[in-house]
């Protein structure tokens, strides 16, 4: 489909050739990276991706690691990037180029839940979910299965709740039931109560092109069931844009996000201004690319890269040149 290229929306959607990626990198001082999709799927890393992170490095190029995925605390996501190849800081501070949902959520709880009564959140998500809130704070409960108590709904209705709870957050949570969800309604039927999203990714790319549901699908049943709208932290949200900027001093003009969807990774780097490239091993399509550029939804048209490659090992080339 290299037809893309030539019919872009005003140039957009070019194959990253190594000619062009010289230009491109020679005027980029930062390079933002999703991670699931793009620099590995599952526990593989993609070949040729930790080679290619390793020559960004050595050309004194910045790199932050932005990315959806609620399931792990900074710490734990530059551990694996490390151990599948990709190198970055180790000892304390070693998260420090990680930008996860997890602790962004806690950021932004932290702005949001001030005075009395102490922080506490109604956790739908995972145990580094927690450890990231309760890091700045905000105290946890719901964290782990909770099976349906009861024979019926007058019982389930009874279960007690959690005094003081100020917010509900849902992030990747395996263990999501339909009691978990009746009392996330509970809790959101109470005045102030806010409803927090870590993402609204719809499914998550494995080995062997195989997928998972997303947050995104949690997310939506307790917005269907509160009637209300989450707050969401993940891309394309600014929030977590704002987040690394804020610790990176970024200067968008000089900034590149790298991703394989185009409705989080692309469009978050579009509306932040950042130069932007599919990789082709994760979500979106060529196919993808092209629907949008014929569509007629202005906010569908945004979410077109201006580069594209088949995978970010492309970029080799033109860092060892």
């Amino acid at each position: 489909m290299a037809e893309v290229e030539a019919g872009g929306d005003e140039g957009r959607c070019v194959r990253l050739n190594a000619e062009r990626a010289q230009e491109l990198l020679a005027d980029v001082d930062t390079v933002l990276f999703d991670c699931d999709g793009v620099l590995w799927r599952g526990e593989t890393a993609v070949p040729g991706a930790p080679e290619t992170l390793t020559a960004l490095r050595a050309r004194g190029k910045r790199l932050g690691f932005i990315t959806n995925n609620s399931s792990k605390t900074r710490e734990a996501y530059a551990e694996k990037l490390r151990r599948l190849g990709f190198g970055g800081p180790t000892g304390p501070g070693a998260g420090s180029e990680v930008f996860g949902t997890a602790y962004c959520t806690a950021l932004y709880l932290r702005q949001r839940l001030t005075g009395p009564p102490a922080p506490k959140a109604y956790v739908l998500g995972s145990v580094a979910l927690a450890a990231e809130l309760e890091a700045v704070g905000v105290s946890c409960v719901g964290v782990g299965p909770e099976p349906l108590q009861g024979d019926g709904p007058s019982a389930w209705l009874d279960e007690p709740l959690e005094p003081d709870v100020r917010a509900v957050v849902v992030g990747f949570d395996p263990h999501f039931s339909y009691m978990k969800l009746t009392k996330a309604l509970r809790y959101l039927q109470q005045p102030g109560c806010l409803l927090v999203g870590t993402n609204m990714d719809n499914r998550l790319p494995l080995e062997n092109g195989r997928f998972i549901a997303g947050t995104g699908c949690l997310v939506r049943a307790v917005e269907m069931a509160a009637q209300r709208q989450a707050d969401i932290i993940g891309k394309p949200s600014r929030f977590i844009f704002d987040c690394v900027s804020q610790e990176y001093s970024i200067n968008p003009e000089r900034t590149i996000m790298v991703g394989d969807r185009l409705d989080t990774d692309i469009l978050l780097g579009v509306t932040c201004g950042l130069k932007t490239i599919l990789t082709l091993t994760g979500v979106s399509t060529l196919r993808d690319v092209k629907s949008n550029q014929e569509s007629d939804c202005l906010s569908k048209k945004k979410m077109v890269p201006d580069f594209y490659v088949d995978s970010i090992a492309d970029l080799l080339p033109a860092l060892q040149g």
